[in-house]
């Protein structure tokens, strides 16, 4: 048995649907006649409004418009946290009144982000790369023989989503192992055994026995960190090279089964999957990462990712 249709989904195909610019056309030609023709006007004009409204948003095709609308607007929202983080964003442009007006009615997305970074450094130039190759597969789809759908761009989306999120887990792991200096914690713990040695007080042992157990945690955490460090940047150097070869793949054979393709790089390098979860929850960050806003919302837009 089908499960019932939360409400707040259907609302929004219904809203969408009131929104669409053919309707508020409709709407406005409504109100014209009834001036013209008087009330009379409305009755039949309400009746088509009431069934439209009824019938448009259950079908197919245009849940499917909304539905890539709605994802690109929340990939644009994570993508636009990550790259702030990263390099900086400037302020959109300053919006026109009627724009901020249609805003009420339907909100269109507007993808800027790329114009508005300050700052540059190589792992912005590989982003951009990035988005200049989807970009090309777009300007491929129009050839005849090339099979690239809709549907594949936006995971190529998703993927390149996942690039940023893997830089900046990477940004804040890289800031974790800075904190643990290794050759300072091992003279600590140096200097604590020998005062464990000399102590005599139960109390003082006591005090000097967490302080190394402290220590030695720490200390045993750095492995780890520096080999996910690795990983993280890895992932990221193959999610570059992988979107490389899709595109000389796509050049070479225009019949190239990229959804294939796309689904073996996302599942073999678990690209959607949160970079920093596992060492949260192993606690591995415990005192050197502030769990604050730049890693749960890293976490958030992962698992939205996943769902997506």
């Amino acid at each position: 048995m089908a499960k019932p249709e939360k409400p707040a989904k259907s609302g929004r195909y219904r809203w969408h649907a009131f929104t669409h610019w053919l309707n508020l056309g409709f709407l406005a030609a409504t109100g014209v006649a009834a001036v013209v023709l008087g009330p009379v006007a409305l009755i039949p004009a309400l009746a088509v409004e009431a069934g439209a409204l009824w019938v448009v948003p259950d079908l197919p095709p245009f849940r499917r418009s909304v539905d890539e609308h709605v994802e690109l607007k929340d990939v644009l929202v994570e993508r636009a946290y990550y790259l702030n983080q990263l390099w900086g964003l400037n302020p959109p442009p300053r919006r026109s009144f009627g724009s901020r007006l249609a805003g009420l009615f339907g909100e269109r997305v507007v993808d800027d982000l790329d114009e508005r970074l300050r700052r540059l450094d190589s792992k912005q130039s590989e982003y951009l790369e990035l988005r200049q190759t989807v970009r090309k597969l777009r300007e491929l789809r129009q050839l005849r023989d090339v099979k690239l759908r809709e549907h594949e761009f936006a995971r190529f989306e998703l993927v390149i989503n996942a690039y940023l999120r893997l830089q900046v887990a990477s940004r804040v792991l890289a800031d974790a192992i800075s904190r643990l200096d290794e050759e300072r914690l091992r003279r600590e713990l140096a200097e604590v055994s020998e005062q464990l040695e000399r102590a005599g007080k139960a109390q003082l042992r006591a005090v000097l026995t967490e302080r190394k157990r402290l220590c030695e945690a720490r200390l045993a955490r750095l492995p780890k960190l520096m080999a996910t460090l690795e990983l993280f940047r890895t992932r990221a150097d193959t999610i570059v090279d992988q979107m490389r070869n899709i595109h000389s793949q796509v050049l070479a054979d225009p019949g190239t089964n990229v959804t294939a393709y796309l689904g073996d790089l996302v599942e073999r390098h678990e690209i959607l999957v949160d970079p920093l979860g596992t060492l949260e929850a192993e606690h591995l960050l415990d005192g050197l990462v502030d769990p604050g806003p730049q890693v749960r919302a890293a976490a958030a837009a992962a698992s939205a990712a996943t769902k997506t």
